[in-house]
C-alpha cells in the first residue's frame, strides 16, 4: 500500500510521469477517462483503476495531472471522488497550472477531509515529462514534500518548495509569463529573417549560438520554419496560462505589457482555430497580420 502512486490523468504529462514513476519501482495505479492512454500505460505495467474511488482507496499519494480548475474539481467532490475515498493523512499533489485562489479553494475542500493539498505545477514539457526532468514548483505541507521526496525527484529535475498553498501556482505564473513572451518573440524574429529574405537555417544556426538564444527558440524555431504543428503544448492551454498571469498582475496593480500583449496574440491563435495546434503555431498569428508565411 505505501508503494502505491496514484496519477489522475494520462494525457502528454501524465503518461511520462507514470512511466517513470514506474522505472522508480513505484506500484501506479492510474485513472482517466480515456480509454486509449489507459491501454497504453497497462502495458508498461500500470494498474488501471476502474473508478476515482477505486484508486483512491489504493494510494495514499495522488497526483492530477489535469487541465484546469473545473476538472479538478470534478475529480475531488462527490461520492466517488478523491476527497470522499482517499483515506486522512493522505497527499494530494494536483500538478495544473492554476490561479492560486483556485488552488486555494481546492485545498479547503481537500483539508475538510483530512487529505493534505499541494499545489505542485509542472514545466519541461512532454519532453521534460518522458525524460523525467520537469520541474516542479510546490506550495503546502512541507513535510509532505519530505516525505514524498523519492516519488517527486523520480519524475523531476529540479524540485522548487515556496511555501503555502497556492506559491507554487504563483511561481509558475512567472514561468508561463517568460514562455508566453519567447514564443512570440520567437515567431516575431523568424517572420522578420524570412520577410528579409535571409536563410531561416542559418538564422537558427545563429541564434543557437549568440546571447539572444532560448530553450523556446532552440526547441521550437525549427518547428516554425518545418510547419510541424503537432501539440507537444496546446495553444489553448497557453491561453489559460496567459490569462492567470495577465489577471495575477491586475491583483497586485502591476503593468506587464509583453504579458499582455502575448495574450492577445494567444487569443486570436485560438479564435482562428489553431487552439489544438503546438504553441508553435503563433507564427501563424503573425504570417497572418502581416499577409506573408514565413515557408
Amino acid at each position: 500500500m505505501e508503494n502505491n502512486v496514484g496519477v489522475v490523468g494520462i494525457g502528454n504529462m501524465g503518461i511520462g510521469m507514470t512511466t517513470n514513476l514506474l522505472k522508480a519501482g513505484f506500484n501506479v495505479h492510474v485513472y482517466d477517462i480515456r480509454p486509449e492512454p489507459l491501454e497504453e500505460i497497462k502495458k508498461k505495467g500500470a494498474v488501471v483503476a476502474s473508478s476515482l474511488a477505486e484508486l483512491a482507496r489504493a494510494c495514499p499519494v495522488v497526483f492530477s495531472v489535469l487541465l484546469d480548475f473545473d476538472q479538478n474539481l470534478s475529480v475531488l467532490e462527490g461520492p466517488d471522488g478523491l476527497s470522499e475515498n482517499m483515506a486522512e493523512g493522505s497527499c494530494l499533489f494536483v500538478c495544473s497550472t492554476l490561479a492560486p485562489s483556485k488552488a486555494v479553494a481546492l485545498s479547503r475542500l481537500a483539508e475538510e477531509k483530512g487529505i493534505r493539498f499541494l499545489d505542485s505545477p509542472i514545466s519541461g514539457g512532454s519532453e521534460g515529462a518522458m525524460a523525467g526532468t520537469l520541474s516542479i514548483m510546490i506550495g503546502g505541507d512541507e513535510k509532505a514534500v519530505e516525505e514524498n521526496r523519492t516519488a517527486l525527484e523520480a519524475m523531476t529535475g529540479k524540485l522548487y518548495y515556496f511555501g503555502d498553498v497556492g506559491a507554487g501556482e504563483t511561481a509558475k505564473s512567472i514561468n508561463q509569463l517568460l514562455v508566453g513572451v519567447n514564443y512570440a518573440a520567437t515567431a516575431e524574429a523568424m517572420l522578420l529573417a524570412a520577410k528579409a529574405g535571409l536563410d531561416l537555417e542559418k538564422i537558427f544556426d545563429l541564434i543557437t549560438n549568440s546571447v539572444g538564444n532560448s530553450w523556446i527558440f532552440e526547441h521550437r524555431a525549427k518547428r516554425m520554419i518545418e510547419r510541424d504543428f503537432a501539440p507537444r503544448g496546446a495553444m489553448r492551454i497557453l491561453l489559460k496560462d496567459s490569462g492567470i498571469v495577465t489577471d495575477a498582475a491586475d491583483s497586485l496593480d502591476l503593468v506587464l505589457p509583453l504579458a499582455g500583449i502575448a495574450r492577445q496574440l494567444y487569443q486570436a491563435g485560438v479564435n482562428n482555430g489553431w487552439g489544438e495546434d503546438d504553441n508553435s503555431a503563433i507564427i501563424k498569428v503573425l504570417e497572418k497580420l502581416a499577409n506573408f508565411a514565413i515557408a
